[in-house]
């Protein structure tokens, strides 16, 4: 056998004082899991003065039986409340996912409706839930610095987790879960859960106060039928707000007043809305989207019913936004496409400019891929790759740019233009002398000549 070096022995030996100090300070706080020594500032960490626990991660279960009466809230707040001396004010990971098997009640309560309740400064944490439907009885306002995790967003599973209103106290229109208390909040997440509106006029998400490090991800806004997600006033730099399905079922058909998501009058706008789904069941909502901001984008979308998928520039200033892949019904559900998967508003009232459209559809039943209201253009296309406006000239005019050959567009090609084309479109020839057309012009223009439309040699 080889000598065993001394170096060798000593890292054994620190190994083994540092397995014994997990143990010994893990001890003097039953309910935490996972305390971790850490090296001080020295760096070495021979003796237990020179280690330190880190109590990152906290099992609330094991508080369940400190509190009267338990519900998932109480016991939540509960570790939250740093009077207690579980969380100190760094804050921690709190496992919440086996309270109810523990004995909590999954139904809150007025005492504590919220895990934040009667808490002036809450800790930082990230909060995991357990699976299951908690029923709250008013909104849960996430304070800064709150990450709220479920155990899944499947409506139709039962290992998810759902936050469903109290249909006896909860009052619309909410909403459900509100983005920090006031301007200035950050650093706040909502994912893997479903919120359950019971079909009452509540609003689902609403931030309008927490900007940087603030998002959703993964959560099923359900049987709401007020807005589900609505980014407005100081949320700037927020998002993006992500994976996001909107279903108001057939039980409870979208109304007048239904929306499926809305940023509205962000300075300075935000990450965007990437992966939607809006379900609405009727055409009666009049927008599943209204895009009323600028500087944001919103991307992979699909509507089913409303009367507008996406309605831009309706209830406020809207420049510099980029549409992708927005999609009016793609599957044949019978349930209703929109009547127009994206409608641009006239802006007589707010100012559009700078919209970039790049690949939008329309279903079978719907009238107009594109309304474009600014420049009274209406498109049926089933598809159009692009459809971009920019800004508003002296004169009243838009400059505008599309693929489709139905709207006067600028378009290039290596021979003399043929064929049918839409009036005040031009066509560059990049070929040969010959291959643009024995007259050799360069620039065409769709005009009428002698009472028929067609090309017209220019230069």
């Amino acid at each position: 056998m080889k000598n065993i070096t001394k170096e060798v022995l000593g890292g054994l030996f620190c190994v083994v004082v540092l397995i014994g100090l997990v143990l010994v300070f893990s001890t003097g706080a039953a309910a935490q899991a996972g305390d971790n020594a850490v090296y001080n500032s020295s760096g070495n960490c021979n003796s237990q003065s020179q280690c330190a626990a880190s109590p990152a991660f906290f099992d609330a279960s094991v508080f369940v039986g400190s509190v009267t009466s338990p519900t998932v809230c109480s016991v939540l707040n509960y570790v939250l409340n740093t009077s207690n001396h579980i969380l100190t004010s760094t804050g921690a990971v709190i496992d919440a996912r086996g309270v109810i098997l523990a004995g909590a009640s999954p139904t809150c309560t007025s005492a504590y409706p919220s895990p934040w309740s009667g808490i002036s400064s809450p800790p930082p944490s990230t909060i995991l839930l357990p699976a299951g439907v908690i029923t709250i009885p008013s909104t849960w306002v996430l304070p800064s610095n709150t990450h709220l995790i479920g155990e899944g967003d499947n409506t139709s599973a039962a290992i998810n987790t759902t936050l469903r209103v109290s249909s006896g106290t909860f009052t619309a229109p909410g909403p459900i879960i509100q983005f920090g208390p006031a301007a200035g909040a950050s650093g706040i997440s909502l994912e893997k859960l479903t919120l359950d509106g019971q079909g009452m006029s509540v609003n689902g998400i609403v931030n309008e106060y927490a900007g940087d490090d603030s998002y959703v991800d993964h959560v099923s806004l359900y049987q709401i039928r007020g807005t589900g997600l609505l980014v407005e006033g100081s949320a700037a730099n927020s998002g993006p707000y992500s994976n996001i399905l909107f279903d108001t079922t057939s039980n409870y058909p979208g109304t007048s007043s239904t929306v499926c998501a809305q940023i509205y009058d962000v300075s300075g706008g935000t990450r965007g809305i990437h992966g939607l789904t809006c379900h609405a069941y009727t055409n009666d909502p009049p927008a599943a989207v209204l895009l009323d901001s600028s500087n944001n984008t919103i991307a992979d979308v699909t509507i089913i019913g409303f009367y507008d998928g996406i309605r831009v520039g309706a209830n406020g200033m809207a420049k510099n936004n980029v549409l992708m892949n927005i999609a009016g019904d793609t599957v044949p559900t019978g349930i209703g496409s929109p009547i127009n998967t994206i409608h641009i508003e006239n802006g007589s009232t707010y100012a559009i400019s700078d919209l970039s459209i790049m690949g939008t559809s329309k279903g079978s039943s719907s009238t107009y891929t594109v309304e474009d209201d600014l420049t009274s253009t209406h498109l049926a296309d089933t598809y159009v790759a692009m459809y971009a406006i920019g800004n508003k000239g002296s004169g009243g005019y838009y400059s505008r740019f599309t693929t489709t050959p139905n709207a006067a567009s600028w378009v290039v090609g290596a021979g003399a233009p043929t064929g049918s084309c839409a009036q005040g479109s031009l066509y560059s020839c990049i070929g040969s002398s010959n291959g643009c057309g024995s007259t050799y012009y360069a620039l065409w223009a769709c005009a009428y000549n002698g009472g028929t439309l067609g090309w017209q040699g220019v230069e």
